[in-house]
């Protein structure tokens, strides 16, 4: 409901900024509008992976979509209406190299259902990890039960899921902002002294 008023709101913005004479409202409505249709799609790209479980199985992480910083906790959720599954493995990966085996992670419920609350009992599971390797990761979730077979030298596995991000490398001490200001200030003592160099010739 939220991502559908987000979207019908910034079509409205937009075609209000098409009716205004003046330049400088005109551009700041419609960068609004073009900002709320971004957050619009995030929110469908995060809200995609979990739609998953219409199969009955599915997995997350709390940074799908996004670029996580390197030494992030990291948490992935597995989440499945198959009430035979008991216990769910996951595996971290990064660059194709397993970092991390959480093994039979106990299934839970808090009375959640899918799709709605006449829907089947959703049963979760969740693992944490620190990223400490830059590149591609990706989670892979054994949904493992009585009837499951070996998939992957995993044991009794019912289904296999997987998700996937990126890490990044973060600046150290300063950050993100302090690159940036790091960056104009640099782009200002450069201008400075070209003028001075200009003023002397």
């Amino acid at each position: 409901m939220v991502d559908f008023f987000l979207y019908k709101l910034s079509i409205q913005l937009y075609k209000l900024a098409n009716h205004l004479k003046f330049g400088i409202t005109r551009m700041k409505i419609r960068f609004a509008a073009l900002a709320l249709l971004l957050l619009y799609f995030l929110v469908q790209v995060a809200s995609a992976q979990w739609n998953a479980l219409n199969s009955g199985y599915a997995v997350t992480t709390d940074y799908h979509g996004k670029n996580v910083p390197l030494g992030t906790v990291v948490t992935a959720t597995a989440g499945t209406t198959n009430p035979k599954v008991k216990n769910v493995t996951f595996i971290w990966k990064c660059n194709e190299t397993e970092q991390f085996r959480d093994e039979n992670v106990p299934v839970w419920s808090n009375g959640t259902r899918w799709p709605d609350s006449s829907g089947d009992l959703i049963y979760y599971a969740q693992s944490q990890h620190i990223v400490d390797v830059y590149g591609d990761w990706g989670v892979q979730a054994f949904f493992i039960g009585e009837d499951g077979t070996t998939k992957a030298n995993v044991e009794c596995t019912i289904r296999i899921r997987a998700t996937s991000f990126n890490v990044i490398p973060t600046a150290p001490v300063v950050g993100t902002a302090g690159v940036a200001i790091a960056m104009i200030l640099s782009l200002g003592a450069f201008l400075k002294r070209k003028r001075s160099k200009q003023s002397l010739a």
